[in-house]
């Protein structure tokens, strides 16, 4: 019991980081589904290290209405042998228009072709195909796309103001994935600390930080007190004392 309080603030820590962080969906979690899009998010392959073979996964991004998406792709490493990652347009693969050529490759090839500073759609939607044919051999292999919902502005309060004058949630700013398409979101953030983050990341910040300083120290004072109260008990037990007479009687 004396160590519950301080692993409840460890544990707590922890999910305050991660809440802090882009929310994380996997694409073979989600094939045939549309997946809302209300800010921003990280999208990666699959779970595993390894993308099974035999997939045939499409997966839609969608927008408000009114706003637009943006994808990014920051790693890559899909077998070009019949394995590859498709960028549609719109809510469909057969009635909508392929952005650049499909992708293969690793991140350092250029064995992809995108738009500048990324994919952008020309409606709330756009579409993922990945296909595989065998299973891939390669640790960590897949990709990792960074996705943001944007607009055109004028931007609001709660939006940033890229300096292409596109508008993603502020929300999106110093979290080392280009939102933008022009890295602005990233570029004004010093060393990635906090200078341009949101108001509400830094509150979540502090408030975090506070409560897991305060659950530390409640569980050093109950580890003190703890240690006092077996000093104590220890101190108080009476002790046994023998007489000469009694000490020769119990060794005879």
């Amino acid at each position: 019991m004396r160590w519950t309080t301080p692993v409840i603030g460890a544990v707590f820590s922890v999910w305050m980081v991660t809440s802090l962080a882009l929310a994380v969906d996997y694409m073979t979690d989600h094939c045939g589904e549309v997946l809302p899009v209300s800010g921003g998010g990280v999208l990666v392959s699959q779970p595993e290290p390894r993308y099974p073979g035999g997939l045939d996964c499409q997966l839609t991004l969608s927008a408000d209405s009114g706003k637009y998406i943006h994808i990014k792709v920051h790693s890559l490493s899909i077998d070009c042998d019949g394995d590859s990652l498709s960028v549609y347009r719109g809510g469909s693969v057969a009635l909508f228009e392929l952005l650049g050529s499909p992708i293969c490759g690793t991140s350092s090839q250029s064995a992809f072709t995108t738009e500048e500073g990324g994919y952008f759609s020309s409606t709330n939607k756009m579409t993922l195909h990945f296909v595989t044919d065998s299973g891939s051999t390669s640790e960590d292999s897949g990709f990792k796309i960074a996705y943001a919902a944007y607009d055109t502005g004028p931007c609001s309060s709660s939006d940033f103001q890229c300096s292409n004058s596109r508008c993603v949630s502020a929300e999106l700013t110093c979290d080392m994935h280009d939102h933008c398409g022009d890295d602005s979101d990233e570029t004004s953030c010093i060393n990635g600390s906090t200078a341009n983050l949101s108001t509400g990341k830094i509150v979540g910040i502090i408030v975090g930080a506070i409560i897991v300083v305060i659950f530390l120290a409640t569980g050093l004072a109950y580890f003190i007190c703890f240690r006092r109260r077996d000093n104590n008990q220890i101190s108080k037990s009476p002790a046994v004392v023998y007489s000469t007479r009694q000490y020769r009687g119990q060794q005879v």
